[in-house]
């Protein structure tokens, strides 16, 4: 394990190679596997040559909150909690996935995805980040492409969720279904 700090002359007051060195032998016991923590630019980033996550091996946090905690036992919890909480999100991820995988249709798929609008936040976008970059680099190309339109086509729901348009969008559904349905009979 290397550790390092930021080259700016800027460093917060505290913060030292020893309390860093601390931090990632704490992470490090905890994971289970050798961490090395970069402080710089405002973020701090763990990285380890195991998987942390959904085959990820870097997690990047914002430094400002992690600067108030005076413990390395602190940081180490912080992080902790990040890898715990993103390595559920990517579970669902590919549980959402493998749901519209077996949807029969574009509403049934609609349906799915509204089911889970309010499920889509910061942690659920940055672990489909992660795994939409995990793939590229096992060039699981058809799975990108399809996560990288279920990112867009789930940014547009959230957005339409949090105006209000909940049940504007399932009548949209409905609707699509009874015209799939009309032209099912013709």
């Amino acid at each position: 394990m290397s550790t390092r700090i930021s080259p700016d002359h800027s460093k917060p007051s505290g913060i030292t190679p020893e309390f860093i060195k601390n931090a990632e032998d704490e992470l490090s016991r905890r994971l289970g596997q050798p961490v090395t923590m970069v402080l710089g630019n405002g973020i701090v980033a763990v990285r380890t040559e195991g998987e942390l996550f959904a085959g990820e091996t870097v997690v990047v946090m914002d430094a400002g909150p992690l600067l108030s905690r005076k413990q390395p036992a602190e940081w180490a919890d912080a992080f902790e909690r990040k890898i715990s909480r993103l390595s559920r999100r990517a579970a669902d991820v590919e549980h959402l996935y493998a749901e519209i995988e077996k949807s029969p249709s574009p509403e049934k798929t609609g349906a799915i995805v509204l089911e889970h609008a309010g499920d889509y936040d910061d942690d659920f976008f940055e672990a489909l980040a992660t795994v939409i970059s995990h793939d590229k680099a096992r060039l699981r190309l058809r799975r990108v492409r399809n996560f990288q339109a279920l990112r867009s086509y789930l940014r547009l729901v959230r957005r339409r969720a949090r105006a209000g348009e909940t049940a504007a969008m399932r009548r949209e559904l409905a609707q699509g279904a009874a015209q799939e349905t009309d032209l099912g009979r013709r």
